[in-house]
């Protein structure tokens, strides 16, 4: 049975999609914040879907390689 300090930390987690995670270029926090980073109240958000959402992009260049 997981010790209560276990469950705690389990439950503290959350999870963010992809394409609603942000990352705060001030802090370097990750969160799901709209307009300001809820660590920092940074506006500097970067949004990660845009840049590691990129599987068509990789799949085109795989086949210009294979080609």
């Amino acid at each position: 049975m997981k010790s209560k300090l276990a469950i705690k930390s389990l439950l503290e987690k959350s999870l963010i999609p992809l394409d609603q995670a942000v990352l705060c270029l001030d802090c370097s926090c990750v969160s799901d914040g709209d307009l300001a980073c809820p660590a920092c109240s940074s506006q500097a958000l970067l949004n990660l879907s845009s840049v590691l959402n990129r599987g068509g992009e990789l799949a085109e260049s795989l086949e210009a390689v294979a080609a």
